[in-house]
């Protein structure tokens, strides 16, 4: 597995997995693949940095995340269908907090339905810091 930087010729296949990031944990985001590749490349040239797993030459995975001053934000992580239970979100985690976030706490949000994601999280080392409500 290679792990580089994203570059804007990267964001269609990741407003694609974005797609399949929003059906698989059910959320209510209806926005479509151009959509999606639009705010991708927004995010890319402005706050937010990727990187992406490769096999093969195909991204596989993708962490996308900014940096907050205090922390970073860990906006979303995702494994394509086809590569997971390999280990390639640890993989890559592990990857960032050896060369990327070595001097700041990491924070994410995470859907309380999606109790897979949570439990990949907790067994990962995060820990619930707050709990966000909405009606």
């Amino acid at each position: 597995m290679e792990i580089v930087k994203a570059e804007l010729r990267d964001v269609k296949r990741l407003a694609e997995l974005n797609k399949n990031l929003i059906e698989d944990e059910r959320h209510p985001n209806p926005m479509n693949i151009a959509e999606l590749t639009e705010r991708m490349e927004e995010w890319l040239v402005t706050d937010y940095i990727c990187y992406l797993a490769k096999e093969n030459g195909d991204i596989v995975a993708y962490c996308l995340y900014r940096d907050d001053g205090g922390h970073y934000y860990m906006r979303q992580l995702y494994v394509d269908r086809a590569h997971r239970r390999k280990g390639i979100a640890t993989q890559l985690l592990d990857w960032l907090y050896e060369n990327v976030w070595t001097d700041k706490k990491v924070r994410l949000d995470v859907l309380a339905h999606n109790e897979d994601a949570v439990a990949f999280y907790k067994r990962y080392g995060f820990r619930i810091g707050v709990y966000r409500m909405e009606k």
